[in-house]
């Protein structure tokens, strides 16, 4: 192509060394690169470097999900709302309020036999204006187990500076190395000295890198105790069960408002009165829970569900998850790893064995579909996470890398001037051809050696498979739906590697298809044709004359047998070093006196 455009002559710079290299491993090159693809994959989930598609994923499905489980009906929110912080004011003045008022509602809820009264405030420091009313709290704190509250951790750092020991705190468990002097940097409430039991957690979040909240903690271990959070220290207190872990993926429900919430005003007002205007027993058996969802207290967390979701409605989602067991729980990652794995061997698989493309972009759409519905399906009907972007991720990368090398392998095979020089004016080549005949009289039959064919001929290092003769016109198409054609375009110094490589094919192909009482069912030509491209396009009358040849051939009443032309057989005559399995002989291929001269 001594006429082609600059940028053509540029690409082919590149393509060509790039296809030289694709001849040169073949076939080779697949389970090399599922080998890599796989090492990287397995590196990138167990050092969770996919951790932002994960979270991708997690989020896009619990937002967009039909099947949403319901929120616990026996989990209530008090909720400080705007509207109280405003209704509170004349009397009460601005946030924070007296802790008699906490102390007074908490006692209005404890006459109704509630499970669990649970506060979502800190009661830190001493109010050094109204001792009286912290008292008042000290004394119903002391007086009803039902009742938990909150603390903070802070900066672990700070532990060493800190005078409170971690022995001194209700719900922190030693383990067995506890240190009996270790401290804590905590913000606890002041009457943590009446405290027992599991009735102190601490509320703190931790979103993921992205600013996220997904998970809750349940507990840390800090000195050799471990401190638990508030939602897992209320369903311990309560008889259940929680997980052996130090988080839970949140199974989300509805975005906020997600649970049944009473304003904290009303119902304050309500219990104070006792004038009957509520139900006497309306909370009676409930986890009641009382916290802010108000802006202005900014306790305000992004979810996945919400960006500005209240954080004591995360705390309460916890408290579900935790009471009816259906926090999310990730597959290990090793199960990703073998599903990636698998997945990336059976496409490497189609590729080696020259996978019809039709039936491989079949394979891979079902694949990657199947990835993604499955993720999303098991977040539906169950609390499994299990997320197959890694898998899906695998297989479009082997996918995406093995089709560019099957595309550059094919397009060197066949003589395509941008990848292969075979074709350049001037130059000498050799075609050897094949052509086969699938004549099994059952429809099963015919497709499994058709299958057959292509499988072999993509273990080849040299041949390439025609398209589907004449697949654009249907009557000759039909003329020839049983033909396959495959050629070998090598250098003349090369003729004798593609020999090789053409009869290990058939050699291999006779040796499933023949046997004791098997019909063989198919029958082969062979052909073969040396020219130099030249520019009156000589070479293209004898390459066609060459197809025509052993088109021809193919079609001789030889059933199961090897017919070759005497071109043919002057090339097996030159490569002496090539030999002729006995397979192949005891189907007429061998080096003869057909040759002139022989």
């Amino acid at each position: 192509m001594p006429h082609a455009p600059i940028w053509i002559r540029a690409l082919r710079l590149v393509l060509r060394p790039l296809a030289w290299l694709s001849e040169r491993l073949g076939s080779r090159f697949y389970p090399g690169l599922a080998a890599a693809v796989v090492a990287v994959s397995v590196y990138a989930i167990g050092a969770d470097v996919g951790g932002a598609m994960e979270h991708r994923a997690y989020d896009f499905i619990v937002r967009s999900r039909f099947r949403v489980p319901p929120p616990d009906p026996d989990i209530v929110l008090v909720d400080i709302d705007e509207a109280s912080l405003a209704a509170m004011a004349p009397e009460y003045g601005r946030w924070p309020w007296p802790r008699a008022v906490m102390a007074e509602l908490a006692e209005g809820i404890l006459r109704q036999g509630p499970a669990a009264v649970v506060f979502d405030i800190t009661f830190t420091d001493l109010d050094v204006d109204r001792p009286e009313a912290d008292r008042y709290l000290r004394e119903v704190a002391a007086r009803y187990p039902e009742t938990f509250f909150a603390m903070v951790r802070l900066n672990p750092a700070n532990d060493r500076l800190s005078e409170l020991r971690l022995a001194e705190l209700a719900g922190v468990r030693p383990l067995a190395h506890a240190q009996p002097q270790a401290t804590v940097a905590m913000l606890v409430p002041y009457f943590r000295d009446v405290l027992d039991g599991r009735r102190l957690g601490t509320i703190n979040l931790h979103a993921d890198d992205d600013g996220i909240v997904r998970s809750y903690p349940l507990y840390r271990d800090v000195g050799g105790w471990r401190i638990h959070s508030l939602p897992a220290n209320v369903v311990a207190a309560l008889g259940g069960t929680l997980p052996a872990r130090p988080d839970i993926l949140l199974n989300w429900r509805a975005p906020p408002p997600a649970y049944r919430t009473m304003s904290f005003y009303p119902l304050y007002r309500s219990l104070l009165r006792r004038d009957g205007a509520r139900a006497i027993d309306e909370l009676a058996g409930r986890i009641v829970v009382v916290g802010s969802t108000a802006p202005s207290l900014f306790d305000i967390k992004p979810t996945p569900v919400a960006r500005a979701h209240p954080g004591v409605e995360v705390l309460m989602t916890a408290l579900d998850n935790l009471k009816n067991g259906d926090y999310l729980t990730p597959l290990p990652p090793w199960v990703y790893m073998l599903v990636s794995g698998v997945a990336v061997a059976l496409l490497a698989a189609a590729f080696v064995y020259n996978v019809d493309w039709l039936w491989l972009r079949t394979l891979f759409t079902v694949m990657q579909i199947g990835f993604l519905a499955l993720t999303y399906l098991f977040l539906n009907f169950s609390t499994w996470f299990v997320n197959l972007t890694a898998p899906f991720t695998a297989a479009f990368a082997y996918f995406l890398v093995a089709s560019f090398y099957s595309r550059a392998l094919v397009l060197r095979r066949n003589g395509h001037p941008w990848y292969s020089p075979a074709l350049d004016p001037g130059r000498t080549s050799q075609v050897l051809l094949l052509a086969c005949r699938v004549s099994a009289p059952a429809p099963r039959r015919r497709a499994r050696l058709h299958a057959l064919l292509q499988r072999e001929a993509g273990r080849t290092r040299y041949g390439a498979a025609a398209p589907r003769l004449f697949a654009a016109a249907p009557l000759v198409q039909t003329l020839y739906e049983d033909t396959e054609l495959f050629y070998w375009l090598v250098p003349p110094e090369r003729a004798c590697a593609a020999l090789a490589d053409l009869t290990a094919m058939l050699e291999r192909v006779l040796a499933r298809v023949r046997g004791p009482g098997r019909e063989p069912g198919l029958q082969f030509a062979l052909h073969a044709v040396r020219f130099t491209v030249d520019d009156r396009g000589h070479w293209r009358t004898a390459g066609r004359e060459a197809v025509r040849t052993v088109l021809e051939l193919v079609q001789q009443p030889l059933r199961g047998r090897l017919v070759r032309s005497d071109a043919f057989a002057h090339v097996l005559a030159a490569c002496k070093d090539v030999a002729i399995a006995p397979v192949l002989a005891r189907a007429g291929l061998h080096r003869g006196s057909e040759l002139p001269g022989g």
